[in-house]
């Protein structure tokens, strides 16, 4: 089901996979573990589900999983962000703020920074990404960027690093 629409509504491609779709139970978990972590043995050391957060940085306290949303053709699902000194730039990094109805979510966008730059990976063709580019990660920053998706659209997600950005709720 997708944002929105009725539950009993569906398409051939929900009815194929059954429902809500893995992307959707991968980012559930990454906000059940961004909200309280559990110690866990996981095998791969980028998988999305390391519990807890930390478990994918050298560093100790962490309360954000630092994620990318891809699509079939593994294009990074990517929007614009406003930087302090005015310029705009794409960012293909997310944290989740919310998962709701049948498999929607509030994404924050997140800019890798370098000595407190954002680091550009999209340099001519904005589906394209510069992957020699993830060497000028120094940190993550968050932005007041927020989309609403459809997480039924994405085919891949990729966990890219357990940051500290400094996140309160109330």
């Amino acid at each position: 089901m997708g944002c929105g629409r009725n539950k009993f509504e569906s398409s051939s491609r929900e009815d194929m996979m059954g429902g809500s779709g893995c992307i959707c139970d991968v980012v559930k978990t990454i906000l059940n573990l961004q909200n309280q972590a559990v110690k866990h043995d996981d095998t791969c050391g980028s998988s999305c589900f390391i519990e807890p957060i930390g478990g994918l940085t050298k560093h100790g306290h962490a309360d954000t999983r630092v994620f990318m949303l891809l699509d079939e053709l593994g294009r990074p699902f990517k929007v614009v962000t406003k930087g302090k000194d005015c310029t705009y730039s794409y960012t293909p990094f997310f944290r989740v703020e919310d998962v709701f109805g049948d498999c929607c979510a509030t994404l924050r966008a997140v800019v890798a920074v370098d000595d407190e730059e954002a680091v550009d990976f999209f340099d001519e063709d904005p589906n394209v990404m510069d992957p020699e580019a993830f060497e000028d990660i120094a940190k993550f920053k968050k932005t007041e960027t927020c989309v609403t998706v459809d997480l039924n659209n994405f085919t891949a997600i990729q966990c890219v690093a357990d940051v500290d950005l400094n996140i309160h709720h109330h």
